[in-house]
C-alpha cells in the first residue's frame, strides 16, 4: 500500500493490534494493519480531501508508536472498539478532533463527527481513501 503521510514513526508497536483483538474477539483487517505501519504517526501529503463534493482536512494519522504522546492509537481504538463492539479502528484525526476510521467489517471509511457522534462514508475501502490524496 502506498505511504501517503510525511514524518511517520519508524518504531512501530504491532502488539497493539494482538492486544485488541484479543480483548474484542476479533480479527483487524490486514488492510488497516498495512496503512497504519505505512503513515503511523505521518502527516499526510495533502491535508485537505474531498469526497462527494465535500472537503475534509486531515491533520495526521494514528500512530502505532508507544512513546507519540499525541497520536498513539491504543487511547483512541479502545474507545471505538468498545463503542461500537469491534466494529470501527481509528486511522487518522482533523484538527477538531473528529477522526477517520475504518469499518472492521466491511472496509469501509468513515468521517466520525465527535459533536454530532455521527459517522459520514467518505470511501468504499482504503484503497480509494489512499487515491483521495493524489
Amino acid at each position: 500500500m502506498k505511504r501517503i503521510s510525511n514524518n511517520c514513526k519508524l518504531n512501530i508497536n504491532k502488539r497493539i493490534f494482538e492486544d485488541a483483538e484479543k480483548s474484542y474477539s476479533i480479527s483487524i483487517r490486514a488492510e488497516i494493519k498495512e496503512f497504519l505501519e505505512n503513515n503511523s504517526g505521518g502527516y499526510p501529503v495533502k491535508d485537505v480531501i474531498v469526497s462527494d463534493g465535500e472537503e475534509y482536512e486531515v491533520r495526521v494519522f494514528m500512530s502505532l508508536d508507544a512513546s507519540d504522546d499525541n497520536y498513539y492509537i491504543q487511547k483512541p481504538m479502545d474507545y471505538f472498539l468498545k463503542k461500537t463492539k469491534g466494529k470501527i479502528v481509528p486511522i487518522g484525526i482533523d484538527s477538531g478532533d473528529n477522526y477517520y476510521c475504518v469499518n472492521n467489517e466491511t472496509g469501509k471509511v468513515y468521517y466520525w463527527s465527535a459533536g454530532e457522534d455521527s459517522y459520514y462514508c467518505i470511501a468504499e475501502s482504503i484503497a480509494e481513501f489512499v487515491t483521495l490524496f493524489e
